[in-house]
């Protein structure tokens, strides 16, 4: 019964990183996003103030 904690830490360790790259690995992902943007209220805002001149 020698088992030092640190070893069961390190492999706790190890286990946890397994899994997540594993969930990252499964993971569907995410559509690719098109060049097509709204506007920002930024953007809206200068172009009004710039229509009312």
């Amino acid at each position: 019964m020698g088992v030092k904690i640190g070893s069961v830490v390190m492999v706790l360790l190890m286990f946890f990183i397994a899994k997540i790259s594993f969930e990252t690995a499964m993971a569907e992902k995410a559509p690719e996003r098109t060049n097509d943007r709204f506007p920002a209220s930024i953007d809206q805002s200068y172009n009004d103030h710039m229509n009312k001149r």
